[in-house]
């Protein structure tokens, strides 16, 4: 599954007893948020500039292929070569210009992707961390609870036995009366 701007805003985490702190969760997904809608921001910004400079290159394009296709005016014998140079440098220059946005686009994709992939990792790295906190500290409360449990049991059991004995010491008293 892709993760969009509308997943991350529209995600809802169950609510479970000793779970993640809600608000955190939420401040960290508006992080991510707010940084992935800075990345399609910049990604649709570059998207139109390579659109610009792709429709631009294509007109320019289809004026140097409609030149030769119109009546030839007489050229001045010292230049005949002249435009054909700078026409051939202007669709040049456009393929370049047009490389080098698609090459910038590529590079901030490519950015954009291995951020997402770090704060994904950092993000899955601190849940496990939170999860192995946690899991000790249940383990650490279970043990707790468990010696607790045995120390009442056998108080109980001490309590059981002298009341025996004083229910014993009084039948004994009753029988002497």
């Amino acid at each position: 599954m892709a993760i969009t701007l509308d997943t991350i805003v529209n995600k809802v985490f169950k609510v479970v007893k000793n779970g993640y702190d809600n608000n955190e969760v939420e401040a960290f997904l508006d992080e991510i948020l707010e940084e992935m809608e800075n990345r399609e921001a910049q990604t649709n910004q570059l998207k139109e500039q390579v659109e610009k400079l792709t429709r631009e290159l294509e007109e320019a394009r289809a004026q140097l292929a409609a030149r030769p296709a119109a009546a030839p005016a007489p050229a001045p014998v010292s230049a005949p070569a002249a435009k054909p140079v700078e026409d051939r440098h202007a669709a040049e220059s456009f393929e370049l210009v047009l490389s080098k946005a698609k090459g910038a686009y590529e590079e901030i994709v490519a950015a954009a992707d291995a951020r997402a992939d770090e704060i994904v990792r950092q993000a899955t790295e601190e849940a496990a961390s939170l999860r192995t906190t946690a899991e000790s500290e249940i383990s650490d409360l279970t043990e707790k609870l468990t010696a607790l449990r045995k120390e009442t049991a056998e108080y109980c059991a001490s309590l059981q036995k002298m009341l025996n004995q004083q229910t014993a010491s009084v039948e004994q008293i009753k029988k002497l009366l």
